[in-house]
């Protein structure tokens, strides 16, 4: 079952004009905070009551709440509206704000407090190192409270805490890490007493046994059959624990898929689909369709695990279908990748479908099965010239057996002779045009792969050695440093592997996707939120001026992505507080599709390498490194859809860019 483009813009179109509107209402927050700041008396009162109105806080403040209580007040409302907006950075922002101030009121539960909600922001937006030393500040100062007043609370807090860093090394990859902080979490709980400490160890359990599962997919024999067994005894606990202590049926189910995982582990098949069944028949009487799709992924993983390719396929379609009506963006790429690895055996255009959904997601990372992809490329290639090898082989073959004939024949079969050579001579020149072609573009692949993968993967490994080198010496401001190039690094290099898949799309035999309708407003308005932040970052102004209800009927992917790249390469070129202009340029029977900047320009050497298809790397407005290979797989694209993309640019003034996008037929 293929998966409708059109319904996925939309709901993620939906997401981004929800996000939108919060982001208005959130520069006003900010704008009314810092009129609070520098306000006295009944206007301070009145901005504080606002802020309370807006964020939705029932409480409102009167004349006789102190100001300075006031303002720590409006910290901690900031701080918890913002954390349930998802709006992260601001949630750091503010987080950082509100310790100041407590560090200078000497209030450490309040600042423990403050790092314990940082760390989840920090985790959540995937800087773990951060969010580690954020959940540790937290412990201290409840270790130091808990000196000071001993309080079961405390106790609780470090141990919630503990649990979210152990989290954090398991998503790491750092198993004996996660094994040894869930171990100690257990080790803190020396009586159950209440039916929350037996709801809580219950968590403590799965969590351990999801750790010990996970470390024997790496061990052999005899140790990985004890890390199950473990597992298996410790998961089927915090079942019966949940169920007899009256967690919430979420985690039962959860603590369900645990056990079924163990159970599917150890051989045990049938146990394994047994209790998932009942996992799943939990999570359908309580409506819960996260954990309905959840479900269908383990499924689908058995399934797979066992070669049932086909029932796998089916699994994963199913928790694809309730990943998207739930949103849950994580598990939808997960049941993308699984539905690829299950379908990929049988039917490959439909292996292709999950793949290109996958990265439609865009997700962060080129992970080992997109690499297994390119390898398969290549073979395919390999092959493919194995096999032309030996066609011609076989042709001289049948041209000697021709020449023999030639021989024994009489002079009226010379002129049928004659005819099949000039039709073999012209077969044999196609065939070496199209070798030539392939060579061609295999040498400009390896080329651009050798020099600019090599380049990026190179400058993460020196960076990496210095710090793997020196790590004892550096200061953590010098760390972070290091590590940020790191992380740009990847970004980097991520962009450069996206551009050379779809080269290699383009190139090696994919087949031509038929055109559909679609609305050029929708694509540029997705293609702008991949690049929000870059354009937070360095302010830049936009102007738009796309007709909502201008209608195209072209190769969508390839105007997804010629846009990308082009509004990719407009903001690195754009100096801070730019402007980038999008416009439509609607013609009889097709429509041009329009960035221009105001930024750095072109100089009429590099333009004139850029119409020769020359790859050349340029550094952007704030220090961005550019392969140049984005450009070029541009107009390859549209080589290959039959448009054109046009390039005028004048040097320090700016760069239009445009390609033409077809009509619908009347």
């Amino acid at each position: 079952m293929h998966v409708n483009p059109n319904k996925m813009r939309k709901w993620i179109l939906f997401v981004m004009g929800w996000l939108a509107g919060l982001a208005m209402q959130a520069q006003e927050i900010d704008s009314l905070y810092g009129a609070f700041l520098v306000s006295r008396g009944e206007q301070a009162l009145k901005i504080a009551n606002k802020i309370a109105l807006m964020t939705g806080d029932t409480v409102g403040y009167s004349s006789e709440t102190p100001l300075e209580e006031l303002n720590d007040m409006l910290l901690k409302s900031l701080i918890l509206w913002y954390f349930d907006q998802n709006k992260m950075v601001e949630v750091v922002n503010f987080s950082h704000k509100a310790i100041d101030r407590f560090e200078q009121q000497g209030d450490l539960f309040n600042k423990a407090g403050c790092y314990n909600i940082l760390g989840v922001a920090y985790h959540r937006m995937g800087r773990l190192a951060e969010a580690i030393d954020s959940y540790e500040l937290s412990n201290a100062l409840m270790v130091q409270l808990n000196a000071m007043e001993e309080n079961p609370f405390y106790d609780r807090s470090i141990r919630y805490t503990k649990n979210n860093v152990a989290s954090i090394y398991y998503s790491m990859g750092e198993f004996d890490r996660a094994e040894e902080m869930y171990n100690n979490c257990i080790d803190m709980m020396d009586q159950l007493e209440t039916d929350g400490d037996f709801r809580d160890m219950a968590t403590y359990l799965q969590n351990l046994a999801d750790v010990y599962l996970s470390q024997a997919e790496t061990m052999e024999s005899q140790q990985r059959e004890k890390k199950i067994a473990k597992a298996i005894e410790l998961s089927s606990k915090a079942l019966d624990y949940s169920l007899n202590y009256d967690d919430m049926p979420s985690k039962i189910v959860q603590r369900m898929m645990i056990l079924a995982r163990a159970y599917f582990a150890d051989g045990r098949e049938n146990d394994a689909y047994e209790m998932l069944q009942k996992a799943a028949g939990s999570a359908k009487t309580e409506d819960n369709l996260f954990l309905q799709a959840e479900i269908e992924l383990i499924n689908g993983k058995f399934q797979l695990e066992q070669s049932h390719y086909r029932e796998a396929e089916g699994h994963f379609q199913q928790a694809i279908e309730m990943a998207k009506e739930g949103q849950y963006i994580e598990c939808l790429q997960n049941a993308y990748q699984g539905a690829y690895d299950a379908s990929r055996h049988f039917n490959l255009e439909h292996a292709l479908h999950f793949y290109e959904q996958s990265v439609a997601l865009k997700d962060s990372i080129f992970n080992e099965r997109q690499q297994e992809l390119i390898r398969d490329y290549q073979a395919r290639y390999d092959l493919a010239e194995k096999e032309h090898q030996l066609e011609i082989q076989q042709k001289n073959n049948r041209l000697m057996a021709a020449e023999i004939i030639i021989l024994v024949v009489l002079t009226a079969m010379l002129l049928i002779i004659l005819v099949i050579l000039v039709r073999l001579i012209h077969v044999r020149k196609k065939q070496n045009e199209t070798l030539e072609r392939l060579y061609d573009t295999q040498n400009r692949i390896l080329s651009v792969a050798s020099h600019d993968v090599k380049t990026s993967v190179l400058a993460q490994n020196m960076v990496l050695k210095m710090v793997n080198e020196h790590f004892d010496n550096m200061e953590r401001d010098e760390l972070k440093e290091k590590l940020a190039l790191v992380k740009t690094g990847s970004d980097e290099l991520k962009d450069k592997l996206y551009n050379i898949l779809h080269w290699i799309y383009g190139e090696l035999g994919k087949e031509p996707i038929p055109p559909e309708s679609f609305k050029p407003l929708s694509v540029i308005e997705e293609g702008l939120a991949l690049h929000a932040e870059e354009l937070k970052t360095k302010r830049i102004k936009l102007v738009k001026d796309i007709p909502a209800q201008l209608t195209c009927y072209d190769n969508v992917n390839v105007v997804s992505i010629v846009f990308q790249n082009l509004i990719s390469n407009a903001i690195k070129f754009t100096p801070q507080e730019g402007e980038i202009r999008i416009r439509t340029i609607d013609e009889d029977k097709q429509v041009w599709l329009e960035v221009a900047d105001n930024g750095i320009g072109i100089s009429p050497e590099r333009l004139q390498q850029l119409m020769h298809d020359t790859v050349q790397p340029n550094q952007g407005t704030m220090g961005e490194k550019g392969s140049g290979i984005g450009l070029f797989v541009s107009r390859q694209l549209m080589v290959k859809n039959g448009g054109l993309l046009v390039v005028e640019s004048v040097e320090g003034q700016g760069t239009t860019i445009r390609f033409n996008v077809k009509k619908p037929k009347q």
